[in-house]
């Protein structure tokens, strides 16, 4: 797990979600066929996290970007029959199909979740390319999906900031930051 994928997760903690970091999906080799990729290894979720009111798990792609361009619009938007890229899970919906059978049969069986629990997807992306996160934001509440961009994580970590001590390094760090 990486920094920004540990400070998403206490941020969606905070909304009262339950999360859990890379998880990674056991296909069998029928299901990797079915994806187009039979060698392809175990997939990894950033995060799942489950919204209980809802009974939602979101599969979620988490991208930082900061020193980088940020998350192209094209790139999250674009409909690929053949799952490529960073954002596969959001472009191929074979790929998400498959992946979200597996898992939701393999944690109903463990317990993790019941039959009427939900899926939906989205990502989290710390920067976005020439400005358009409201597009995205657009795009992601059409297909029912979250969302969170620059302006929606800045907003979490100044209400973070406001909680009381904790020993932590994110709380810490917001505090930090929003009393600069």
């Amino acid at each position: 797990m990486d920094a920004f994928e540990q400070i998403i997760g206490q941020l969606l903690e905070e909304e009262k979600y339950w999360v859990r970091h890379s998880v990674k999906i056991e296909l069998t080799p029928a299901e990797k066929k079915l994806i187009g990729k039979p060698s392809t290894p175990r997939p990894e979720i950033d995060i799942a996290a489950l919204d209980i009111q809802t009974n939602t798990i979101f599969l979620l792609e988490v991208k930082s970007f900061l020193d980088s361009p940020g998350v192209y619009y094209e790139h999250v938007t674009a409909e690929q029959t053949q799952q490529e890229g960073r954002y596969k899970l959001l472009t191929s919906e074979n790929y998400r199909v498959v992946l979200w059978d597996r898992l939701k049969s393999d944690w109903q069986h463990s317990g993790h979740i019941n039959s009427e629990t939900k899926i939906s997807f989205g990502l989290i992306a710390g920067k976005v390319h020439k400005s358009r996160e409201s597009e995205l934001v657009k795009y992601f509440a059409d297909k029912g999906w979250l969302f969170w961009g620059p302006t929606i994580i800045k907003e979490k970590m100044k209400k973070l900031a406001t909680k009381g001590y904790e020993n932590n390094a994110v709380t810490i760090a917001a505090k930090l930051l929003t009393r600069v």
